[in-house]
């Protein structure tokens, strides 16, 4: 289907559901922060990942009852061809769908031409898509993040970023020769690799989401339909909850800063891939896989693996994160039983009070019983 019936078709289906919902004939989505906003808001929400799960998602009991049902890892077809990663997410009634897009950039570029997102550190900031929207200078989800650096570091590093080289392309190493002049491919990867610790910085990773069927939704599958999909996970066993979403999110967004030779948004959606992979059973589908972490099917660099430490890191989140929850439900039974006490110490005062009261009524009874006899004994 050409991209602009998609479109149409997506619009279509948008205001099919909003007269749906106006007659009452479809339920309203929930409103659960940090995963399903407002569906009626025009622009799609957007947060850095780290504030967005502690202030939004990490002591959200609802997002425990949200799942991930299928992910997709998205490269974008142009320039340096950024990669990110899509989040399906069911609500908790299972009638409504929230699109989370999840992604790493250099906390330096600026973003993607297609789309204006402010990011604020804590505060999730609504965002709209439109060329004319003057360009915000951080980085966002579905930028092309290393392509500044690239164009500056060598000329061979340039031209790998717009060349439209496939997966035919000679690995690196390899010696091509055009016009009678030798090249080696590996330049590029050097070219690179000699600015490792100089590129090093703070990454900016984020995530947006909005209400797959909505204004805002309708942004983000335009976002997804520019690029290319690399492959898909499914978790036939035991799916994720938003709230574990959250967790290896924020874990691997800590494991290492922002660096141009291995740990971009190449190394962000493999470690993240190979997480859920290892740690819910996710099964792999239209699995391209030399189309990963490569730009025009080179890879320049190698992509650090990064799976298993972030695996670890988020069963200790998990495990601290239980610990913390019990002991939040022990303080507040402990709590409780304050309360319950202090609720049976009020009524049984209350008894003595009332018994107290009662007695004392009986002794004056008695008392005026004996003053009567008294008068009438005088008498006789």
């Amino acid at each position: 289907m050409a991209p602009r019936m998609k479109i149409m078709f997506r619009q279509l289906l948008i205001l099919f559901q909003r007269f749906l919902r106006m007659l009452g004939m479809a339920p309203e989505p929930p409103v659960i922060e940090g995963v399903f906003p407002d569906c009626r808001a025009d622009l799609y929400e957007s947060m850095d990942i780290r504030p967005w799960y502690r202030n939004c998602i990490r002591n959200n009991p609802v997002t425990s009852d949200c799942f991930v049902v299928e992910v997709v890892w998205y490269k974008e077809r142009n320039g340096v061809q950024h990669e990110f990663l899509r989040f399906n997410i069911i609500s908790p009634d299972k009638e409504h769908t929230s699109v989370l897009l999840a992604d790493r950039s250099g906390s330096a570029h600026n973003q993607n031409k297609d789309a204006t997102r402010a990011t604020d550190a804590s505060v999730p900031t609504n965002m709209v898509a439109g060329p004319a929207t003057p360009q915000d200078p951080i980085a966002s989800p579905l930028t092309q993040p290393e392509s500044a650096v690239i164009g500056s570091a060598s000329p061979d590093v340039a031209d790998s970023a717009s060349s439209s080289a496939d997966e035919s392309s000679p690995p690196t190493g390899t010696v091509t020769k055009t016009n009678g002049k030798t090249k080696q491919l590996d330049r590029r990867s050097s070219g690179i690799s000699s600015m490792s610790h100089s590129l090093c910085r703070g990454a900016r990773d984020g995530v947006s989401f909005a209400v797959q069927n909505s204004k805002a939704g309708g942004q983000l599958e335009t976002e997804c339909g520019k690029a290319r999909r690399v492959c898909t996970l499914t978790f036939p066993e035991r799916r994720p909850s938003a709230n574990e979403l959250g967790t290896l999110l924020c874990v691997t967004s800590e494991l290492e800063p922002y660096t141009i030779n291995g740990t971009q948004c190449y190394w962000f959606c493999g470690t993240v891939f190979e997480a859920l992979k290892s740690i819910f059973g996710g099964v792999e589908h239209d699995i391209a896989n030399n189309r990963k972490g490569t730009t025009h099917g080179v890879r320049l660099v190698p992509r650090k693996n990064s799976g298993v430490e972030a695996k670890n890191n988020y069963e200790i989140a998990r495990a601290a994160l239980a610990q913390e929850i019990e002991q939040k439900r022990r303080a507040e039974r402990q709590r409780e039983e304050e309360r319950q006490r202090e609720r049976e110490e009020h009524r049984a005062a209350q008894e003595r009070a009332r018994a107290a009261e009662e007695e004392r009524q009986k002794a004056e009874e008695r008392a005026r019983a004996r003053r009567r006899q008294t008068r009438s004994f005088c008498k006789n």
